[in-house]
């Protein structure tokens, strides 16, 4: 269920983004930042102080009945593997901090992520946590955008495999400039992320984002 939390209120542009993590959530931010003006002490697009959204409706066909509200998403494999490697592996510059274990601030809290773990220990570790307990980095998309009644609740939903083009689409629908353009922050290198799954991985991953898979119709790799 939506947690407005992870949304941010672009009033005078009449609309909401949905926050969904490891969807080039860093970037996007860091964009609404300065539409909105607003800046963090430390440069940090997630440490800025956004507006949050009047109260959504969990039950409607729209969160927000009188709001345009978009959000992003990404394929679950790949989404995974971007989390591992920020998480885990610590490849991913700018934003990420660690815990004593070795392992980010935000999984510290659970017992299972260690230090250097491999991507099929990581892989099982997250399976092994339902959606109402998970991380926002690895919780199913799904549950950012569907109601109560698991359906899609937000006017538009765009794809970070083709997020340039989707976020422009949005900017003209709600009055920013048409051609703005997203920075490229907190990016790891390029890898193909199905070099990391062996069949028995993909299935798992396969199992735990269902919903996410039915739902916005990505292929199993």
């Amino acid at each position: 269920m939506l947690n407005e939390e992870f949304s941010i209120y672009l009033e005078r542009y009449e609309a909401v983004y949905i926050d969904i993590a490891k969807v080039a959530s860093s970037s996007i931010k860091a964009t609404l930042a300065s539409v909105l003006e607003l800046e963090s002490a430390d440069g940090n697009p997630h440490d800025v102080d956004f507006p949050r959204p009047p109260k959504a409706n969990p039950d409607g066909e729209d969160f927000y009945s009188n709001l345009y509200s978009f959000a992003f998403v990404r394929n679950p494999w790949d989404r995974l593997v971007s989390c591992y490697r920020d998480k885990i592996g610590g490849e991913v510059p700018d934003f990420t901090g660690f815990a004593e274990t070795g392992v980010a601030h935000c999984l510290a809290r659970f017992d299972v992520f260690k230090s250097g773990m491999s991507f099929r220990d990581f892989a099982y570790a997250v399976a092994s946590i339902p959606d109402g307990e998970a991380d926002e980095h690895f919780r199913s998309q799904a549950d950012y955008v569907t109601n109560s009644r698991g359906q899609v609740a937000v006017n538009f939903v765009g794809r970070y495999e083709n997020l340039a083009e989707d976020f422009n689409s949005v900017a003209r629908r709600i009055g920013l400039n048409p051609n703005i353009k997203l920075p490229h922050l907190q990016a790891a290198s390029k890898r193909d992320f199905t070099a990391y799954y062996t069949p028995e991985i993909s299935s798992l991953v396969e199992s735990r984002y269902a919903r996410d898979i039915e739902l916005f119709k990505y292929p199993v790799p």
